[in-house]
């Protein structure tokens, strides 16, 4: 079985970053689609890149995720996965200063490095949003 499903990604945005919009590894067209899920386990994913050492600040913020007409914004904080692509040479500075670098960062919604922030999320989608308010 399957549902069509509504996504209105909100973001705020900072700078000229590239981003990209999947779900299940297929391109979307941007941040407000529809799409056709079978029933069971699904991927929302954003691609942030395009900034270097040489660009100038490129910033996303990730305001809201809307599926369905549901403001699921809570359960980003819980289940989003942020897995940032640390710049060299800052990231290789800060090991060599004994700081330990997260890499993935649960619930992180603040996009500033190049990364691939995820939702994992089930369909049907009422489901989900039941299993995570009870």
């Amino acid at each position: 079985m399957n549902e069509t499903i509504t996504f209105d990604i909100g973001l705020s945005i900072v700078g000229d970053p590239v981003l990209d919009f999947f779900l299940d590894d297929v391109p979307m067209p941007g941040p407000v689609f529809e799409h056709k899920c079978t029933w069971g386990a699904h991927i929302l994913k954003i691609v942030h890149s395009g900034k270097t050492n040489r660009t100038s600040d490129q910033f996303v913020q990730i305001d809201s995720v809307i599926i369905d007409g549901v403001n699921i914004q809570d359960i980003l904080y819980t289940d989003s996965i942020n897995t940032p692509e640390y710049p060299e040479p800052w990231a290789t500075q800060q090991r060599e200063q004994g700081i330990e670098l997260e890499q993935q960062v649960i619930g992180q919604c603040e996009l500033a490095f190049n990364c691939v922030w995820c939702l994992p999320f089930t369909s049907p989608f009422y489901e989900f949003v039941m299993d995570h308010v009870r």
